[in-house]
């Protein structure tokens, strides 16, 4: 045996670990912020992407995107020199040189980006592989500018609405407060301003969405299997960002038109601090009172407000403080003798949130938020039945919740996200079949329940090939009624190739401990929030999807093609005898069954030239089973909608002029209508009233007239002292379509007889509305 060469090579082992860590160790990382250029707002979703030379003879070593803080890392860089380039739409691409030795291994460059009105069109998308592909399935994030030249109402940008307009996402009737995202209710739909729950981020009649688009930074919504991060919800995620206030100087913009008006102010503060501060109102209602031939039309009003400060304490700590507030109030029409009603409903949040870049690697961010949420709704038959349908609820949410998250990016091909929360909650609910004002005015005046809800989640963005992705992860939640703890994980992958195609795949299991309850016999809002107990068991959906997408060579044209299929568990619905009453214990009311959910998504869009839009179709089945309900037979759910349809165009002219069009197309919504009516004679007075008596159909076995609107604008652009204002034309309901809201029985005289005899009777909501708006910076 040599031990004279197996004695030299153990001296060399060492020696080759030790070359290696030195190989291993010779690696940098780049990390920074990348900001707007004059305003320093943050830019979300920025790619950045590490080139060996400024000319892009070769591939891309490295590419990331920005989080929602405007923050991004790469990790393990070669000692070299490198140039970075940042590109954003809507912005001018820039590079800046970088270089990695080992006197500096960890380089802080931060980008500024100047805003330019370059076309989509002469956009060049580079290494789409190295950002543009994301793993998770069914997630859009919209810019507000892109939807600044949609039809709205005084001009206003309205994110909101461009939402209903996408496949997949449906606004039931125009009454409705809430979206429904792939067959479930609103609900089951997680909405977040800034990180913190609004539960009703919707105004009325989609006139405008609760966010004012003048305020808005990015929004994000994820219709399939969304990550570990967001839970609490079975449907969809709905993330809004606000902006931060420019750094430069103290600026606004303003718009008036002939039913709201809005204003929004920013600017810096002392110190490395900025303010951004928004309100609008409607005032529809006093307009209508105006003319006694409106008199038939319901009365709506509302107001909202958000602001927000920034404060930036050193390079790698900032603090935020946000607040949002909104009202909204509605009531029957002057003119009504069927149903009186008055609705209401307001949201309140604040937000105080840390963020701090640890290290390079390491990103964390702190919050502590408070929400407010309550709904009312009074329902006073003034018709002539014999049991008549009066009707009271609220329901008040208070919430305060903790919340602490980090990214960590210490590996090449991972990006991993921690984080914990716990949520106290304060519930509010009261429902009567009779009325007195101290039902509403006097707090905890119904059934009041306190909870402690807290989870924990870790998920990974893994590279598993430079063209496949995938995010793994898994959340565990616990919730204190009912001591219910439940695992939820989550997976997806994608897979980009040829350039121009991308393969996606989705599974997720999510729960939910809130419930909203509404009555099927009443064709107003009548939502209560209950949360889960011992009784009520927590919803559950497994949901699994699967897409492709396809871009065209010249990145002008998306096809995107997906289909899903959502099984849903503890479901709760009204049983058909419920009682109403005052004392009576609403837990006993409720009955619970599963559901089913499945479609097919279509989406074309052209993004680029001054001919831009898009088509959305989506074919949808939504079904439910109660074995206490419509005789165990399934039914579909009034928000159930076979065929969705959107059209969305908009054409600049020439100079300042553009116009849009909108049109929507919806099979009607599922609704219960008497098929026969009896009635009882007294034997002991013939002068005693007779009392008619109804007998219904099966459960939403009728389906309302289908639904279609046309909305027009035509804007004009132009600049005044240097500043830009903007004049806007829009028409809602363009061609005066009567869609129906629902049908119900009224009552008219008999001539002859002076009896009043019941007929079917249709109401509808907001006829063809012009709006004349002008809105304007200073």
């Amino acid at each position: 045996m040599n031990f004279k060469f197996i004695t030299h090579q153990l001296i060399l082992i060492p020696l080759f670990l030790t070359t290696l860590t030195i190989a291993q160790t010779r690696t940098g990382n780049i990390s920074g912020r990348v900001t707007e250029e004059g305003t320093g707002e943050v830019l979300i979703g920025a790619n950045v992407v590490v080139y060996s030379d400024s000319l892009k003879s070769k591939p891309a070593l490295k590419g990331t995107a920005t989080n929602k803080f405007g923050y991004y890392t790469l990790v393990s860089i070669p000692y070299n020199t490198y140039y970075v380039f940042v590109t954003s739409i809507g912005y001018k691409t820039i590079y800046k040189k970088v270089v990695i030795n080992s006197s500096n291994t960890s380089v802080r460059q931060n980008f500024n980006l100047e805003k330019t009105d370059i076309e989509l069109g002469e956009i060049v998308i580079q290494d789409q592989r190295q950002t543009d592909f994301a793993p998770t399935t069914g997630t859009i994030d919209i810019r507000p500018e892109i939807v600044q030249k949609l039809p709205s109402l005084g001009g206003e940008t309205d994110i909101f609405r461009a939402l209903q307009l996408l496949p997949g996402v449906k606004a039931a009737t125009e009454i409705s407060t809430g979206i429904y995202v792939r067959g479930g209710s609103p609900d089951q739909n997680l909405t977040l301003v800034d990180g913190v729950v609004v539960y009703n981020p919707s105004h009325l009649g989609g006139f405008s969405s609760t966010f004012n688009g003048d305020a808005i930074q990015n929004i994000s919504l994820i219709k399939g299997a969304f990550p570990a991060e967001y839970g609490g919800r079975l449907s969809s995620v709905l993330d809004v960002t606000l902006r931060e206030g420019s750094m430069d100087k103290f600026m606004g913009k303003a718009g008036i038109n002939n039913i709201s008006s809005r204003i929004t102010m920013e600017g810096p503060l002392e110190g490395n601090s900025t303010f951004i501060l928004s309100g609008r109102t409607m005032y529809l209602d006093k307009l209508l009172g105006m003319s006694p031939k409106l008199n038939s039309i319901p009365r709506y009003s509302f107001y909202d407000f958000n602001g927000k400060v920034n404060y930036v304490l050193s390079e790698t700590d900032r603090i935020f403080f946000s607040g949002f507030v909104s009202s909204d109030q509605l009531n029957e029409p002057p003119v009504n003798k069927d149903v009186g009603f008055d609705i209401g409903w307001s949201n309140a949040t604040f937000n105080l949130t840390w963020t701090k870049i640890n290290s390079p690697a390491v990103f964390s961010n702190t919050s502590l938020m408070y929400t407010n949420y309550r709904f009312s709704t009074l329902v006073k038959d003034k018709a002539p039945k014999a049991t008549p349908l009066d009707y009271f609820t609220e329901s008040i949410i208070t919430d305060f919740q903790l919340k602490r998250e980090m990214q960590l990016t210490y590996w090449d091909d991972h990006f991993v996200k921690l984080g914990a929360e716990v949520i106290y909650h304060d519930f509010n609910t009261t429902t009567s079949d009779y009325y007195i004002p101290e039902l509403k005015y006097r707090p905890n005046y119904g059934t009041v329940i306190q909870a402690i809800e807290s989870s924990v989640y870790a998920q990974d963005d893994i590279t598993l090939l430079k063209d496949l992705k995938t995010n793994i992860g898994l959340r565990l939640y616990y919730f204190q009624n009912g001591k219910f703890l439940k695992p939820e994980p989550r997976a997806s992958i994608s897979y980009f190739f040829l350039d121009r195609f991308t393969l996606r795949a989705g599974f997720s299991v999510a729960h939910q401990i809130l419930h909203m309850l509404s009555r099927n016999d009443i064709y107003l809002p009548t939502d209560v929030w209950y949360p889960s107990t011992s009784n009520i068991k927590p919803s559950r959906a497994t949901q699994g999807s699967v897409g492709f997408e396809a871009i065209s060579a010249d990145r002008s044209y998306l096809l995107s093609v997906e289909a899903y299929y959502k099984d849903m568990t503890s479901l709760h619905e009204y049983k058909e005898n419920a009682d109403f009453s005052y004392d009576s214990d609403l837990e006993e009311q409720v009955t619970d069954g599963r559901g089913i959910a499945y479609g097919v998504e279509l989406f074309v869009q052209k993004n680029a030239g001054d001919f831009t839009g898009w088509i959305g179709y989506t074919l949808s089945y939504t079904k439910k089973f109660f074995d206490l309900l419509n005789r165990g037979v399934s039914f579909y759910p009034r928000y159930d909608r076979r065929h969705d349809l959107s059209a969305v165009v908009t054409y600049k002219i020439t100079g300042g002029f553009s116009i849009g069009a909108t049109w929507t197309y919806g099979t009607g919504q599922a609704y219960s209508l008497p098929i026969g009516q009896y009635y009882y004679q007294s034997l002991s007075s013939s002068t005693e009233p007779v009392k008619v008596y109804y007998e219904n159909s099966a459960r939403d076995a009728y389906r309302l007239p289908p639904f279609h609107k046309l909305d027009i604008s035509c804007n004009y652009e132009t600049r005044l002292f240097e500043n830009k204002v903007e004049f806007n034309l829009s028409i809602y309901n363009a061609y005066n379509r009567f869609n129906a809201f629902s049908k119900y029985i009224g009552y008219k005289n008999d001539p002859v007889s002076g009896r009043k005899i019941p007929v079917l009777k249709q109401f509808t909501l907001f006829p063809f509305l012009p709006t004349l708006g002008v809105s304007f910076e200073f």
